[in-house]
């Protein structure tokens, strides 16, 4: 069976939000989970956006697990917006950026953006001081 990796917003239930869901997805289905945005709040309903990485039968199984919750999956394309022209390549996103997507180049002291290692954590969108990063979501 083939490894496959998928990225996708959870809308939880009020009533789900206080459950151990993430931990039962490695637990139990043997699937990697990224975290890479959440927004949960107690007695309210809650949004995560993961990466799920397993074996296609693994993650097929734990996305049913997620539906017996009733929570909501809706698959994530991501994309960040950058607009490159107006960058004065401070280095201020690339110091923030853990996956190394936004790398300064020591030969050029430019801005180097590599956005197949974007996980959208919007870090840089906060450390940009001339705010050129915008992150945009859309669900299939």
């Amino acid at each position: 069976m083939n490894q496959t990796k998928k990225r996708m917003v959870l809308r939880f239930p009020a009533g789900t939000v206080n459950e151990p869901v993430t931990y039962t997805l490695i637990k139990e289905y043997d699937v990697l989970i990224n975290i890479l945005n959440a927004d949960i709040t107690h007695g309210k309903e809650g949004h995560l956006l993961i990466e799920m990485i397993g074996l296609e039968g693994n993650v097929a199984d734990a996305m049913a697990y997620l539906e017996s919750k009733h929570v909501e999956i809706s698959p994530v394309v991501k994309t960040i917006l950058f607009n490159e022209a107006a960058c004065i390549h401070c280095g201020a996103c690339s110091s923030v950026c853990f996956p190394g997507a936004l790398e300064m180049d020591p030969s050029t002291r430019r801005l180097l953006f590599f956005p197949e290692k974007c996980v959208a954590c919007e870090l840089c969108i906060k450390a940009c001081p001339l705010q050129l990063f915008e992150l945009n979501f859309g669900v299939n």
